[in-house]
């Protein structure tokens, strides 16, 4: 792993656990130093912060953690995130084959153990790989660009609303009867029980 990618798996992980405190500004020469890194190393990992909605950075003022704006991501984001992935699914339903059934199992295997290791993180990046594969097997590359940039905005999302969960097992249990309808071959069930578990 490069020091890119570490700095930008720390990074991500203490704002989302709120270690590094909503609009904390992020100076790029304070980080350089801690991480014993160039600037352009944190350069390239707060502009990555920033793609995935994490980071706020403005010309001339910096950057700083974002102030996360439930009602932007409650009524925005999580509709358009909806409308993409039902129209996405609902394109090439009837074209599931074995090949998908694999993906799906082997990521809902590795959801199911980070479940049981309650690692909010990792299950976050296993949610998201299930419906990541809903979005690339469309194949329309529109679709796929819309996806990823909500997406890349949703991480911290994701782990809050583990919260509600009573046992993470739930998370997993939730998208194992999602991948068990689509093995039904039954589209309009299939179509509503994906909708209900994008919230």
């Amino acid at each position: 792993m490069n020091e890119h990618t570490i700095i930008a798996d720390k990074l991500r992980s203490e704002i989302i656990a709120g270690t590094i405190q909503e609009s904390e500004p992020l100076r790029e020469l304070a980080l350089s130093n801690r991480f014993s890194v160039g600037r352009s190393i944190i350069r390239q990992v707060l502009l990555q912060l920033t793609n995935e909605g994490l980071v706020e950075t403005r010309k001339n003022y910096g950057s700083k953690v974002t102030s996360y704006n439930n009602d932007a991501i409650i009524n925005l984001v999580i509709p358009l995130r909806k409308t993409v992935e039902l129209y996405a699914l609902g394109q090439y339903f009837d074209k599931i084959n074995e090949s998908d059934f694999l993906k799906w199992d082997k990521c809902l295997k590795r959801m199911k153990q980070e479940c049981e290791n309650t690692n909010f993180k990792k299950i976050a990046e296993e949610d998201i790989m299930f419906h990541r594969i809903i979005i690339e097997r469309s194949e329309m590359s529109d679709v796929i660009i819309i996806w990823n940039t909500i997406v890349n905005r949703l991480r911290g999302h994701f782990i809050r609303s583990y919260k509600k969960f009573k046992n993470p097992l739930e998370i997993y249990y939730e998208h194992n009867a999602i991948f068990n309808m689509f093995k039904t071959g039954k589209k309009d069930i299939a179509l509503k029980i994906l909708e209900s578990n994008i919230e």
